[in-house]
């Protein structure tokens, strides 16, 4: 009976792979096993300690909680992200007042003083301003706070494709991330993806049901 299941699971696991590999603009897949995922996260974390950019990657912690994860090696022709991939933020105190303009991960509350503008419109009413071409700094929430340490962060977002097949692959919990640039050389020389400069990695994450 065990031997079954765990037939069942490479099966399960291999049907997955071949659904990512065959989405537009992916150019290859690869597992990323349990042993390689300490090495990642220790990159990360040197990354956000040396890095000129102030630079939160919470992200990737939470995906490679997940029981799997793939690496995917893309190019510009993969879909757009559901949301944004970086935000500015601050520590949100527990004297701020409201829920407005706050972001959630992984239990911890942020609040949003700039974000990717990815699906989404500027409001109107309060005063913006670009850095680049897709990403808006809101000046107004930083009156009066100037002092309180403002950095970038890298949210987990979802990933649609596994989310409409997540019943039938009896899978949950899928996040999907960007790695820093220290990781995802990492990952591109583990996974032997093509270092080009053309192409980005993402991490998948998921957990099986029941397990």
């Amino acid at each position: 009976m065990q031997l079954i299941q765990k037939k069942n699971k490479k099966i399960l696991m291999d049907d997955i792979k071949t659904l990512l590999s065959e989405l537009d603009g992916v150019i290859t897949v690869s597992r990323i096993e349990k042993k390689d995922r300490e090495k990642i996260i220790e990159l990360e974390n040197n990354y956000e300690k040396n890095g000129v950019i102030g630079l939160q990657n919470p992200g990737i912690r939470m995906v490679l909680k997940c029981n799997t994860v793939f690496a995917v090696l893309k190019d510009s022709s993969f879909r757009q992200p559901p949301g944004a991939t970086v935000f500015m933020v601050e520590d949100h105190n527990i004297d701020d007042k409201g829920p407005e303009n706050t972001l959630t991960v992984d239990n911890k509350k942020y609040r949003i003083i700039g974000e990717e503008l990815i699906g989404k419109k500027t409001q109107n009413d309060e005063p913006t301003m670009f850095i680049s071409d897709d990403f808006i700094l809101y000046p107004g929430r930083r009156k009066g706070r100037a002092k309180k340490p403002a950095y970038f962060l890298i949210p987990p977002i979802e990933f649609p494709e596994l989310e409409a097949v997540k019943d039938s692959f009896k899978i949950e919990n899928i996040i999907s991330v960007s790695p820093s640039t220290m990781a995802d050389d990492y990952i591109r020389e583990l996974c032997s993806f093509s270092l080009s400069e053309k192409l980005a990695t993402i991490l998948v994450g998921f957990d099986t049901k029941g397990q």
